[in-house]
């Protein structure tokens, strides 16, 4: 097995340059592909308005562009202000968007300062289809007096309207729902959002993704409502997944049709986080072995914005964030995969054919 220090090492601009290409290749042949299936990919709603499945290629599925109202505080007026903040994104997006990835799925909720119009400018001047969400995040920094008072009926209202109606008085519409919950067990807080967001995914066809606590198996707690509500498991996704190091946990909630978000793979590379980037890559391996490499997605957990300010000012959030940032995945994730034996049928599979079922409409 190539130790941490030898994969860093090994991973030149040469072999960058090699695999962004790769990948670009790949996803234009298979656009002609599947130009002959457009009718039955389903439609997403992004930023820029709805699209076909099949249009969204290469996606990093759980991403922070950036919490914007919150980024553009820190953001040094004497830089140019929001303009300048929007010009370097933009800049940073090109380069993901070069290295082969179509979509960026960015999972901020109203409660982080998810700022709708920003993104919306950011896809338009990158290049780079992005979905939106609504959602509620249940851990700090939010208001828990303004949620408490809120009922299963009243959030499911609010998230249908995101995603029927538009956000913030714009007819940008939400692509999927986050939940963010912290802890193993589901608070009562919690559960309220976690029906409310079955419900509206019921009723709009629009999936789930969850923050999970996946090293003490939260997502089996997740599993316990979701479906109480009836939820059909292949539209929910437990994010963070990776976490955990636990195949027996892994394989029993793709066994009942569940999906993992592996996105914080990235953070094995510095000895503060465990299970190491060696074990969380060799649980995919192994789950792409065992036939379920239709459950699998690779993203980054990426907060772009911050990633933008100077070392000094970032928070710890911004500090963790990858090497490579959101180019992570492309230039070290899916060579070292490849190195594991994993195929490109496979990578493909995850990047692309996976978003494609999972965020598509009918």
């Amino acid at each position: 097995m190539t130790t941490r220090r030898e994969f860093l090492l090994r991973t030149t601009a040469a072999g960058v340059v090699a695999a962004s290409l790769r990948i670009v290749h790949a996803a234009k042949a298979n656009a002609r592909e599947i130009g002959s299936k457009v009718a039955h990919a389903g439609v997403v709603e992004t930023v820029l308005g709805p699209i076909d499945a099949s249009r969204l290629g290469f996606t990093l599925p759980h991403e922070h562009i950036a919490d914007a109202s919150y980024d553009l505080t820190k953001w040094p007026k004497v830089w140019g202000g929001r303009a300048e903040f929007v010009a370097k994104a933009v800049e940073k997006l090109k380069l993901v968007r070069v290295a082969g990835v179509s979509t960026i799925v960015d999972l901020s909720t109203y409660d982080v300062w998810r700022d709708i119009r920003f993104l919306e400018e950011v896809s338009r001047k990158s290049g780079l289809n992005m979905i939106a969400c609504t959602g509620q995040r249940f851990f700090p920094p939010i208001s828990h007096v303004s949620m408490a008072a809120r009922t299963v009926e009243g959030l499911t209202e609010f998230f249908k309207k995101e995603i029927e109606q538009g956000i913030d008085g714009t007819g940008v519409k939400a692509g999927v729902i986050k939940i963010g919950i912290g802890g193993k067990n589901v608070t009562a807080l919690e559960e309220i959002g976690l029906r409310a967001a079955a419900r509206a995914s019921k009723a709009t066809g629009v999936p789930i993704r969850t923050h999970t606590d996946a090293p003490n198996r939260a997502g089996e707690s997740h599993a316990v409502i979701l479906e109480d509500e009836g939820i059909n498991p292949s539209s929910v996704s437990f994010d963070h997944s990776d976490d955990s190091g636990d195949m027996d946990y892994f394989l029993g909630l793709v066994r009942r049709g569940y999906s993992l978000g592996m996105d914080h793979v990235h953070r094995g590379l510095t000895l503060d986080f465990k299970p190491s980037f060696e074990r969380r890559s060799e649980c995919i391996k192994l789950l792409i072995d065992a036939g379920f490499a239709d459950k699998i997605f690779l993203s980054q957990d990426s907060e772009l914005g911050g990633s933008l300010l100077p070392e000094e000012t970032r928070d710890w959030r911004e500090r963790i964030d990858p090497p490579d940032g959101m180019l992570f995945i492309t230039r070290r994730m899916i060579p070292y995969l490849t190195q594991l034996g994993v195929s490109h049928r496979d990578i493909h599979a995850i990047t692309v054919d996976n978003p494609k079922r999972f965020f598509g409409r009918s």
